[in-house]
């Protein structure tokens, strides 16, 4: 199994799994929370197919990494994705994260800059700030994060099937865009994380971005869906064509937090028109390939 050394805890070395396949253009992929690298399947299906080579990993605490009780900062595991592509030697990279994975793809371009970056993809990001204050009322009440903390301390099992649920909006595209079975496997996964690191990147999460945001120049790509209940696309999504210099926004209508499964068709093609054309600066708008009744079928501007 592939890993690469990123630090040490006591008498044990920091160590990161990652996979490595296929060649041409090399697109790195940054799960989210309560994930792990295998969580991209379906968009590591489609690049392989169109000749790219892809790397996914685990940050550490989740998957195959190792599970340390410090490094939950976007400081920390930022400087482990510049190990990853740096022992790798990854240049002409498209760095795309997936909501969590946001967090390291913009403040690994703002500390790291992008030399080895030439696109950032942003799905379901949790940018720019989710925290509401003074300077930025669209975000949400501390008092929330502080209830899923608390959740997850009491609880970390049942915090998690809550998570999940909402992430797929299994009231609505449960049986349709996503089996039990996928749920299950998503479940197994998020309780075989480190139960320090899942409460440890709540607090994470409401780290401020903006200011990484504006360092960054390269072309990016926002996909986001506008049903997403964990990350709402006004808190999100729709706050950072004004803090980005050079952003292409697709809205998927009737996509939940995950839709790297439930619309992985619609992501797939964005992301790939995306990496063959990296701009103008814009907004498209998607629409399910099988709306089901009794929700919205028009996809917002962002």
């Amino acid at each position: 199994m592939p890993f690469v050394t990123v630090g040490r805890e006591n008498s044990a070395a920091i160590r990161i799994y990652y996979e490595d396949h296929g060649s041409g253009p090399p697109v790195v992929l940054v799960h989210g929370y309560a994930l792990n690298g295998h969580s991209w399947e379906k968009q590591e299906t489609a690049l392989l197919a169109a000749g790219h080579r892809v790397i996914t990993y685990d940050r550490r605490g989740f998957g195959a990494s190792s599970r340390p009780s410090t490094g939950y900062d976007f400081d920390t595991l930022a400087a482990d994705l510049h190990v990853l592509l740096s022992r790798l030697d990854l240049r002409g990279v498209v760095l795309a994260g997936f909501a969590m994975g946001t967090g390291e793809v913009t403040r690994y371009l703002a500390v790291h800059g992008p030399g080895r970056v030439r696109a950032a993809v942003l799905v379901a990001p949790l940018l720019p700030f989710l925290l509401k204050t003074h300077d930025s009322p669209e975000g949400i009440g501390r008092s929330v994060y502080d209830g899923i903390a608390a959740r997850i301390a009491a609880d970390r099992p049942a915090a998690m099937k809550d998570f999940l649920d909402r992430s797929y909006n299994v009231d609505l595209l449960g049986g349709s865009r996503v089996s039990d079975q996928a749920w299950q496997n998503s479940f197994y996964v998020a309780i075989s994380a480190s139960a320090r690191a899942a409460l440890s990147c709540v607090t994470a999460c409401l780290e401020d971005f903006r200011g990484d945001l504006a360092t960054i120049s390269i072309p990016v790509l926002v996909i986001h869906g506008d049903q997403d209940r964990v990350l709402p696309y006004e808190a999100t999504s729709s706050r950072l064509p004004a803090l980005l210099t050079n952003a292409r926004s697709t809205v998927i209508a009737g996509g939940p937090h995950a839709i790297i499964w439930t619309h992985a068709d619609e992501v797939n093609q964005a992301l790939l028109d995306f990496i063959g054309h990296p701009g103008p600066a814009g907004t498209r708008r998607g629409r399910p390939e099988d709306p089901l009744p009794g929700r919205s079928q028009n996809g917002r501007a962002g």
